[in-house]
């Protein structure tokens, strides 16, 4: 007797189907496209700078296998430590403030809505999506010591001790102006992110919470934060791993410096490379850059895991 499973034989042995080798060659044809360009521009890339990370490399002539010592050279390198403290100490700084802050906007335009929740919208994702050179280019019109909006502001008011402030030229103020001038930039994204992901919350639940006595603020902590608490976590992930190769904002506005004060390991491997010709050492930042990012996103994910937030 013919079933789907197979041909059942007399004495209930089960004959299965011969494969549809012409199916199987077909759909092979239609992947290969995907595999090849993913091959071609994802895995032979990170193959590439995995390799040159253990060479001696110039771009000229041939290179030198010497195993770890571009890493043993970095690591000891006071730049690089400056450079890895600074990128982690961005990403804590922005899961703690930007975050949070995308949230209480977030939370607000939604639960004070009106006529202008939209607009204001599009106004704070339109930050997001400016160039990074015209960012920079309004960090330093606000922010530049002789002719900035603040210093121009303060001189009229006649407040000397703020218009003769250097925010980019002092070492113990410019890693934080230029926080502040990529906080305006990213937190748009985040706002409009989490506003998406609040208004996914059936409105039954709100009223119910204040038909219970609870405040807006009660509601937003104790119903709001645990139900969009994966959408967050992705938000904390973004902010990580967008620190960790952080280049375009610190080396517009300061070039890495006064010092060390803004550098980061997106600016050194972009010295090493492509200023100093050391291919080599720029491809161990890179691998660096890449292992960091990959052990924080998959432990996030599996803490995720583990408290049956996702499935695998």
């Amino acid at each position: 007797m013919a079933t789907d499973a197979g041909i059942i034989l007399e004495y209930g042995r089960t004959r299965k189907k011969k494969r549809d080798w012409r199916g199987f060659v077909f759909q092979l044809l239609f992947l290969f496209p995907a595999v090849f360009f993913l091959g071609l521009f994802m895995f032979y890339p990170i193959e590439e700078t995995f390799r040159l990370s253990l060479m001696r490399a110039s771009g000229l002539g041939d290179t030198v296998y010497i195993g770890l010592e571009n890493y043993v050279k970095l690591f000891t390198n006071e730049e690089f430590q400056q450079g890895l403290l600074h990128v982690f100490a961005w990403a804590f700084w922005s899961v703690v403030i930007q975050i949070p802050l995308a949230f209480f906007i977030a939370f607000s335009l939604i639960a004070f809505k009106n006529k202008l929740t939209s607009k204001l919208r599009a106004i704070y994702y339109l930050a997001s999506i400016i160039p990074s050179a015209i960012v920079a280019m309004l960090g330093r019109f606000i922010f530049s010591p002789r002719n900035g909006v603040i210093s121009s502001l303060a001189a009229r008011w006649n407040w000397t001790w703020l218009a003769n402030i250097d925010f980019f030229g002092d070492s113990r103020l410019a890693f934080w102006t230029v926080f502040a001038v990529a906080t305006w930039t990213y937190i748009g994204f985040y706002i409009v992110y989490q506003m998406a992901n609040i208004e996914q919350i059936p409105v039954d639940i709100y009223e119910a919470a204040l038909l219970d006595g609870a405040t807006r603020w009660q509601y937003a902590r104790y119903v709001v934060i645990p139900m969009i608490s994966y959408p967050l976590r992705i938000c904390a992930i973004l902010c990580t791993v967008g620190s960790l190769k952080l280049f375009d904002l610190p080396w517009l506005l300061t070039f890495g410096g006064p010092g060390y004060a803004t550098t980061t390991l997106g600016i050194i491997l972009y010295k090493q490379g492509f200023i100093n010709a050391m291919y080599g050492r720029a491809s161990a930042i890179g691998v660096i850059i890449f292992l960091l990012s990959l052990i924080f996103t998959v432990t996030q994910f599996s803490l995720q895991r583990k408290e049956g937030e996702i499935e695998w």
